[in-house]
């Protein structure tokens, strides 16, 4: 880890996806009258944090950096793809971790992924915290019985 980051909720385990921007969300969970500008702070209300592959989060210049900064509360984790893991930037201290994405706090997941197996998974290595979940494909059915599935377990 790079920075230092709460994990308070769900017991150092958040939920997410691997970005924002998923045109499949559209009228479905981002409201069709909604501002492009505006789903990134909508995102952060209902999830824990968000992955970013090195590409997208390299190209956005610090302005827009600045501005998811500014667009998400103070809890809310960015996870940064970065194979050197270099310390984030500056526009997101406090609130982003550089990792690879094969780092063992990662938990991928997709619609396909069996509920029974990814409990399997949430019930080894406790003392892997924080957590994220993240799903690959932002199947909002699925996110929505994975975040049923940390309640039940209690995360």
């Amino acid at each position: 880890m790079t920075s230092d980051t709460s994990t308070s909720q769900n017991g150092g385990i958040r939920l997410g996806a691997l970005g924002w921007s998923n045109p499949a969300w559209l009228d479905f969970f981002y409201p069709a009258d909604m501002p492009e500008e505006w789903r990134l702070t909508y995102f952060n209300t209902q999830f824990g944090c968000v992955f970013l592959d090195a590409v997208t989060w390299q190209q956005a210049s610090s302005e827009q950096r600045t501005q998811w900064n500014t667009d998400t509360h103070q809890e809310f984790v960015f996870l940064l793809e970065d194979d050197s893991l270099s310390p984030p930037p500056l526009e997101l201290a406090g609130k982003a971790l550089t990792l690879r994405s094969d780092d063992a706090r990662l938990v991928w997941f997709t619609r396909d992924t069996s509920l029974k197996d990814l409990a399997a998974v949430l019930s080894t290595h406790v003392d892997l915290t924080p957590r994220f979940l993240i799903s690959q494909d932002g199947d909002l059915g699925q996110l929505d019985r994975v975040a049923t599935l940390l309640e039940v377990m209690g995360m």
